[in-house]
């Protein structure tokens, strides 16, 4: 009799050779891409989506099919235009919690899309600002005759937890650099200070207007007309068409059947992300795309407790010293999507792409958040490339700890400690800085705002004195940072890989080979059994305040003191 260990390793061995000859039954049974007859590839818009694969974990999400990224979508979409296989594009949009830089980079591809003479029809069955930006990219816009289209402008909150802490007895010491480096108001204001409501204010006045134009290129309205129909909004269905935002009242299955009989003919019906899988591999010069996505932290990338992912130095790290050694490697594309992090984090993934850039160039496409320590990684670049949409900038830290003790002390704990050495409690998590320890804090804090305005003034060829007036830990809009010298072009991952393919000096003719990094890492059991369980097209959006709520946490166990290059607050604009 086998013993049960025996049993449990060939029980895995029999699962995973009938899940890999599953795998590579359908691989060979799936028809090759240059036999395929004209179709219509139906994109059903995920309600999620990452820039680049998940980090390992331990959990049992290596049984399901790995979901495309935002660039394996961007680029079949892009690849599509010049397929002589896809005849049209039909998108589902039904809610989307994506930044609004990722929006208006996949309006960018649809119109290449259409600009190769191939329609694109949507259906949109709800939703807001973000899912009718990308619907109105389509040739033809339809909405079923029972949906509310929920136009109706743009709003931006800020989450205080100061009342919270004094009820709970928590103390909040905190020390900050940049006069609008306001992260540390959510745990020591009630209220927005009037720098920061400033800052917010532009922001937001730079996103609404870009909402105000591209829905009135869109639609072909002037801009006026446009910021009073959003005044006047939400819409039924049939008040949306009467006032010239849809084309026409059609169900979901009416749009995809008038796709598939467009000029007379019959065409089949495709999934784009099945399309996009088909897209990889071949033969041509080689580009690493790296993606630097989530907070910025201390040792190996994980997913978040609450939702989310933080990227570790270690991980970005280990995977340019790969890069930097590939020789068949020309270039790279750095993808940031973070909202900064850990300041020697930082620093540490600085340097080392530094290094790279002294054997390839390195070119930076900033995708919906690139700011604090995302702007510092990108700073060492040979080149920014950022949305018009992309937050970015606030050149600024932060740090400091929570004093708990009034916490415990109202659960009926205490805490006494014994210490040698004047300053031994000074990161103490059970008493407030001193203000000698205070004052001793701060000038470390200095001290790191400096050399962050060096890297940023290396990176950029600019004064420090300049940077430090664009700095003072200020959030700006793509457009307002290219304005001020912090970014080069505007664009997205299109762009950023024409300027990899130019620096590196590639033939315009050449294919390109992506190469995506950090490279998952996978177990044999996980290579076998991947992809065995299938992935919904589409996921419920994560409940309001999860994010916000993990940040906090996130903070909360953060070790006292240690200095942090991140954006204030949780900016979301809807």
């Amino acid at each position: 009799m086998l013993s049960r260990r025996r049993a449990v390793i060939v029980l895995l061995l029999c699962v995973g050779l009938g899940a890999l000859m599953l795998n590579v039954t359908s691989r060979l049974l799936r028809p090759m891409h240059s036999t395929i007859a004209p179709r219509v590839l139906v994109f059903d818009v995920p309600a999620q989506v990452d820039e680049g694969p998940p980090p390992p974990n331990l959990s049992f999400d290596f049984l399901r099919r790995e979901r495309p990224t935002f660039h394996d979508l961007l680029f079949a979409v892009s690849n599509a235009a010049e397929d002589r296989s896809v005849e049209a594009i039909v998108l589902h949009v039904d809610g989307i919690d994506w930044g609004w830089a990722r929006v208006y980079e996949m309006c960018a591809a649809l119109r290449t899309f259409r600009a190769a003479g191939k329609p694109v029809y949507a259906s949109l069955n709800g939703g807001g600002e973000k899912e009718y930006v990308l619907a109105a990219a389509a040739d033809l816009l339809a909405m079923p005759p029972v949906s509310t289209l929920q136009l109706d402008g743009l709003s931006a909150s800020a989450m205080f937890l100061k009342g919270a802490y004094d009820k709970f007895g928590v103390r909040p010491n905190f020390a900050h650099v940049g006069r609008f480096k306001s992260a540390v108001e959510q745990y020591t204001r009630e209220s927005l200070s009037p720098d920061a409501r400033a800052a917010m204010d532009q922001l937001l006045d730079d996103e609404y207007s870009l909402l105000v134009d591209s829905i009135a290129v869109a639609r072909a309205l002037p801009a006026d007309s446009v910021r009073r129909l959003i005044d006047e909004g939400p819409f039924t269905a049939s008040d949306a068409r009467a006032r010239g935002l849809l084309d026409t009242l059609l169900a979901e299955a009416d749009v995809d059947s008038l796709a598939a009989h467009q000029g007379g003919e019959r065409f089949s019906l495709g999934s784009l992300t099945r399309y996009a899988e088909e897209g990889g591999g071949g033969s041509g010069e080689r580009i690493a795309l790296l993606v630097a996505e989530g907070e910025i932290i201390s040792g190996k990338s994980r997913e978040g407790a609450f939702g989310g992912r933080s990227v570790g130095d270690a991980t970005l790290v280990e995977a340019l010293r790969e890069i930097r050694q590939r020789h068949n490697i020309r270039a790279v594309v750095l993808r940031i999507d973070s909202p900064g992090g850990s300041g020697d984090a930082s620093d540490a993934v600085w340097q080392e792409i530094r290094r790279v850039r002294r054997d390839k160039p390195v070119i930076v496409s900033m995708g919906d958040v690139a700011a604090s320590g995302g702007y510092y990684l990108a700073c060492a670049g040979d080149v920014i490339v950022a949305g018009p949409a992309t937050i970015t900038g606030s050149i600024g830290v932060f740090g400091g700890k929570l004093n708990v003790l009034g916490l415990y002390q109202k659960l009926g704990l205490n805490v006494e400690t014994v210490s040698r050495g004047k300053h031994a409690e000074m990161l103490s998590p059970f008493k407030d800085f001193s203000d000698e320890e205070l004052a001793r804090y701060q000038q470390s804090l200095d001290q790191f705002y400096r050399v962050f305005l060096s890297r940023v003034a290396t990176g950029r060829k600019m004064d420090p004195a300049v940077i430090d007036s664009v700095g003072q830990g200020r959030v700006w809009s793509g457009v307002q940072a290219r304005a001020r010298g912090l970014v080069d072009e505007l664009g997205g991952l299109q762009e950023a890989f024409e300027l990899a393919r130019t620096r590196a000096k590639i033939d315009p003719d050449a294919d390109i080979v992506v190469e995506v990094y950090p490279r998952p890492r996978k177990t044999l059991v996980q290579r076998w059994l991947g992809g065995v369980l299938e992935e919904p097209d589409n996921e419920e959006a994560r409940l309001p305040g999860l994010a916000a709520f993990g940040h906090w946490y996130e903070m909360a166990t953060m070790p006292a003191g240690r200095v942090q290059a991140l954006m204030p607050y949780t900016i979301e604009i809807r």
